[in-house]
């Protein structure tokens, strides 16, 4: 029994280690205890540090390996770790099978491993990211030898001049973590999705701003929301006919524990590439709600609020039903809060966004399109959609007093709203000679430094209280 109890204790101790990543650790015993167990640490490490589907490594076995290739290497070496996509894989996956996706993410996996010398790597991260640490003596000898998009094997794939993109990373200091590296890469890759003239970007000092921007952005995120440091600001709307506010947009700012404002474009961008958006939303409904409950029960003046929504809600197929249950949890009628959706978002999935909004519809919430004539509203699906009112775009009004055509298409946008039974609603209307063109031409209302900046709870209340 003695043997029997030290052997399990030496199995124990043996696990425990390849457990914290001596992988090497083998059993030296006779027999077939000895065989199981080392057959058994072999298949954990090949579970733990390769990629089923492709035979390379994974990203835990990426960092691995590159961190102890880096360790190991000589002061006058210099590695590049690339990063690849491939462009359009979700149409292509969807257009040819998720097999046939399969069989072009090993063909991919195989032409890079045969791109990588001795002493470099190659790994697939997850779906179609791979990444490389490969030796160079500059940046253009590395896109010269990793250029796959010149070979003929890809052809027909996709109608794009290039079917990859690479960020390439160069390995200055071999003390940054290689999972930092590797997001650089990542995101230097990332940076030229939308432009498919280009399949190399470069992570450099530019760059690098950016990404450490955003990195700062998110990692605050939830100390900002637990703290309030989002504000919400009203800016009016102007009912042309009375001059009085009838609406307001809610807006969110962020402003830091320092004082210094965030800039807006900077985290809504941010937030939407990390789904955070959808927090920041609610979390924008639950003060404009709080106002109106406080507003409503007092008695006091008080008019609808409109909350931006991200074009995210829409793959939620639960959002109508949460936003319901914030307006009941302040016990407000749903009339009292106008959903914003910009133009881009209902027409980037028309059939999620029509029962959507027909469901919010429903439930008593008003509509309003955003940014009316920056994307390509089709009329037809203008005319099927049951919004309520729409937003005509602030850029129309930046050539309003040079360009004669701007003022022809407002007319026209003003007279279709008008025959579909729409409201409209101008925004960043900033002169009297923009404010007496709308009024002729029936434009509901108006938004505007002409008549109010954004404003504070508090001079809203103030406002309305004179009104």
């Amino acid at each position: 029994m003695k043997n029997v109890h030290n052997t399990l204790q030496h199995l124990v101790w043996m696990m425990e280690e390849v457990a914290s990543g001596d992988y090497k650790q083998r059993l030296h015993m006779q027999g077939d205890i000895s065989l199981a167990f080392n057959h058994m640490v072999d298949n954990l490490i090949e579970l733990s540090l390769y990629d089923h589907l492709t035979g390379l490594l994974n990203m835990e076995g990426f960092q691995e390996h590159a961190a102890a290739l880096l360790a190991a290497t000589v002061p006058s070496t210099h590695y590049y770790v690339i990063a690849i996509n491939i462009n359009d894989f979700k149409n292509y996956n969807a257009l040819y099978s998720s097999e046939q996706g399969d069989a072009l993410l090993r063909k991919v996996g195989h032409f890079l491993q045969s791109c990588c010398l001795t002493g470099e790597l190659c790994a697939r991260l997850h779906a179609d990211n791979f990444v490389c640490l490969v030796q160079g003596k500059n940046a253009k000898e590395i896109i010269k030898r990793l250029n796959v998009d010149d070979s003929d094997q890809w052809q027909g794939i996709t109608s794009r001049t290039y079917l990859f993109r690479h960020g390439i990373y160069a390995v200055e200091d071999i003390a940054v973590p290689v999972r930092r590296m590797q997001d650089c890469a990542l995101y230097a890759a990332n940076s030229i999705k939308n432009e498919p003239q280009k399949n190399f970007a470069l992570f450099d000092a530019t760059l690098a701003q950016h990404f450490n921007l955003e990195n700062s952005l998110l990692k605050n995120f939830h100390q900002a929301i637990t703290e309030k440091n989002f504000h919400i600001y009203y800016q009016p709307k102007v009912d042309l006919a009375t001059g009085k506010i009838i609406s307001c947009e809610a807006l969110t700012r962020w402003q830091s524990p320092q004082g210094q404002m965030v800039a807006t474009e900077q985290f809504i961008n941010v937030f939407e590439t990390n789904g955070l958006i959808t927090a920041l939303d609610f979390y924008a409904a639950e003060e404009v709600c709080a106002l109106l409950k406080q507003q409503l029960e007092a008695k006091a003046p008080m008019v609808q609020i409109a909350v931006n929504f991200s074009r995210v809600h829409l793959l939620n197929k639960n959002f109508v039903q949460q936003l319901l249950t914030v307006l009941g949890k302040y016990h407000i009628d749903p009339h009292w809060l106008q959903i914003e959706l910009t133009e881009s978002a209902f027409m980037e999935n028309r059939l999620a966004t029509l029962q959507m909004v027909r469901e919010l519809h429903e439930a008593g919430l008003t509509i309003a399109m955003d940014d009316f004539g920056t994307g390509y509203s089709s009329l037809n699906f203008l005319k099927n959609i049951p919004i309520d009112v729409i937003k005509i775009d602030k850029l129309f009004f930046a050539e309003f007093a040079t360009e004669k055509r701007v003022r022809l298409l407002l007319k026209d946008i003003l007279s279709i709203a008008k025959h579909l039974q729409l409201k409209t609603v101008a925004e960043g209307v900033e002169t009297k000679e923009e404010v007496d063109f709308l009024q002729r031409l029936g434009c509901n209302m108006v938004q505007g430094y002409y008549f109010y900046k954004p404003l504070t709870k508090e001079q809203l209340l103030e406002v309305l209280a004179e009104q």
